[in-house]
């Protein structure tokens, strides 16, 4: 990524997973945008990054927001993006379904569609969806979810009336979004890939495991013995937007501590 100009742009940037992406662009010299929906937070891990010699600006808002995208282009200020790390979304804990479904896919497609024409070439985006995706299974509900990255809005409308659903449709919908999109990406010299995390020792994987017994009891199987770090899902962003990842593209990385293998999925 070294050759690739541009501004790293990450949302989600004071969460578990985007704060040590943004510290791992960081050391390489980059240019930041930060988002976050919280404010407070975000000029925390911002004034962090900046100590260090970084160049940070900010952005406090809601990802699903219709003016979110022009805010973001706003705040680049017609600089070109070097790479978009997404990990802005929210657990089955934290909203209603349609809320979920919302923040998780439709404000991503949204993002994506805006800042695709401003990828510098050799850019990456990369998308966080999760191993519950390859939880869903029904012939049925795979093909609404085709359906709906294919443009037709309506036809996962019943199945995401609770965030137990909403929650893995709206991230198979977004290894989907990767898929459609890779040729657009393309077209531009540019790349999109989506990252499926398993079990990730974050506030929001703990606040998880909290009220799933299911969840505690495929920790305890997982392969690897252990949680995640997000560090270690930052790793991996890192890498794909590198030029080592120069082949990757329209594809779903799992990085799950083995469960899904363990799982038969």
């Amino acid at each position: 990524m070294s050759t690739v100009t541009g501004v790293v742009v990450v949302t989600g940037a004071a969460g578990g997973m985007g704060r040590p992406a943004a510290v791992r662009f960081a050391k390489q010299g980059r240019p930041l945008l930060l988002c976050d929906v919280n404010a407070e937070r975000l000029d925390a891990a911002a004034a962090d990054l900046r100590a260090s010699g970084a160049e940070v600006d900010g952005l406090a808002g809601d990802v699903a927001a219709p003016d979110f995208p022009d805010r973001v282009l706003t705040a680049l200020g017609g600089r070109p993006i070097a790479a978009l790390i997404h990990t802005a979304g929210l657990s089955p804990t934290m909203a209603d379904g349609q809320r979920i479904f919302e923040v998780n896919y439709a404000a991503t497609e949204r993002l994506v569609a805006a800042l695709r024409p401003h990828m510098s070439e050799g850019g990456c985006a990369v998308l966080i969806s999760s191993c519950s995706a390859y939880m869903v299974t029904a012939p049925e509900t795979v093909a609404a979810v085709k359906k709906l990255v294919g443009g037709n809005r309506e036809a996962v409308a019943d199945l995401i009336g609770t965030p137990q659903m909403a929650y893995p449709l709206s991230k198979l919908a977004v290894i989907g979004l990767v898929a459609r999109e890779a040729e657009a990406f393309g077209k531009r010299g540019a790349r999109i890939t989506s990252i499926a995390p398993g079990f990730i020792d974050t506030e929001m994987g703990r606040a998880e495991a909290k009220v799933s017994e299911q969840m505690v009891q495929m920790i305890g199987i997982t392969p690897m013995g252990r949680l995640g770090t997000g560090d270690e899902i930052a790793s991996v962003a890192e890498f794909l937007c590198s030029p080592a990842a120069s082949y990757i593209t329209g594809c779903d990385i799992k990085v799950d501590g083995g469960i899904l293998g363990k799982l038969g999925l």
